[in-house]
């Protein structure tokens, strides 16, 4: 008697990283075939081998959600991203066919001139379908909780307003400033010594950023410019969700720990002073660090 397949089962249960008993293997397994037969229904011409396609699943699924709720998902658009990060041609071209005319109609109210147009599809080809070990092909995030073209779309205006911004001169002057952890409530000698030291803030975060490994810095940038969840980081890097959240929380300690570090040799404070500013920008990290990112990566 032949062992029955759980291939797609085991791949699941392995990117959620636990385990299931025999029994609910053969249902699990019954239970992904249809996902993926559906899932390839709608692009037959792109092979996306199975188990790699339901461990990506698995990855964007949060927390403890159970296996059933895969079958939320756009299957058919996850299918295609997956797909087309992985490079594989067929995925790639029907991308193109598919998506990117969404790039006109989402930037059309901008009235970009057509080499800016030109641009910003390069650009959304470029963070869409190109990866590296340190960033991934974006569609590898895609979450899969609506439709793959708003996904592009939205993406496609992000870029098309950065790259307006960038071309007209506007700069957020307090990008780059302290002045984005001060709160109301700050007590004067808080606020006084945000004011007096900001230079050196500023100066010493810098360093500290620029101190960090590539990846710990592609971390923080989809993290806190990207906003994308712990989730789909896992999903992106092909990793389980605790993994992603210990590299993102290693990456803010390195860059505070850094930052600490070179605040001290900079500043004649005392320990508590010191010590004061840097629980305020621990405490406000979620808050300030997109702003402070956003001027500071390329």
């Amino acid at each position: 008697m032949s062992t029955p397949d759980v291939s797609l089962a085991q791949a699941f249960v392995a990117a959620r990283g636990g385990t299931l008993p025999p029994e609910a293997l053969s249902s699990l397994q019954e239970r992904l075939t249809r996902v993926l037969q559906s899932a390839r229904a709608s692009w037959p011409d792109v092979a996306l081998e199975g188990p790699r396609f339901v461990g990506h699943l698995a990855r964007l699924l949060a927390g403890e959600a159970p296996p059933e709720d895969v079958e939320k998902l756009n299957l058919p658009d996850v299918y295609l991203a997956r797909a087309a990060a992985d490079g594989l041609p067929s995925a790639l071209q029907a991308f193109e066919a598919r998506f990117l005319p969404e790039v006109d109609a989402a930037v059309a109210r901008l009235k970009l001139p057509p080499s800016g147009l030109d641009e910003v599809r390069q650009l959304l080809r470029q963070r869409m379908l190109v990866g590296s070990a340190d960033a991934p092909a974006r569609l590898a995030a895609y979450p899969g909780t609506g439709p793959l073209s708003g996904w592009v779309r939205a993406a496609a205006l992000w870029l098309a307003l950065d790259w307006q911004r960038q071309r007209s001169g506007q700069i957020q002057a307090d990008d780059a400033d302290l002045s984005v952890l001060m709160a109301p409530g700050d007590d004067p000698e808080l606020a006084y010594l945000k004011n007096t030291y900001r230079a050196e803030f500023n100066a010493s975060f810098a360093a500290a950023l620029a101190a960090l490994e590539p990846r710990q810095r592609n971390f923080l940038r989809l993290k806190y410019l990207d906003g994308l969840s712990i989730d789909q980081l896992g999903a992106l890097y092909g990793v389980h969700r605790s993994t992603a959240a210990r590299w993102v929380v290693g990456a803010q300690e390195a860059l505070l720990l850094e930052t600490r570090k070179l605040l001290t040799e900079r500043l004649r404070l005392t320990r508590s002073q010191l010590d004061s500013v840097l629980r305020l920008i621990s405490s406000q990290l979620d808050v300030s660090l997109s702003r402070l990112l956003r001027s500071r990566l390329d």
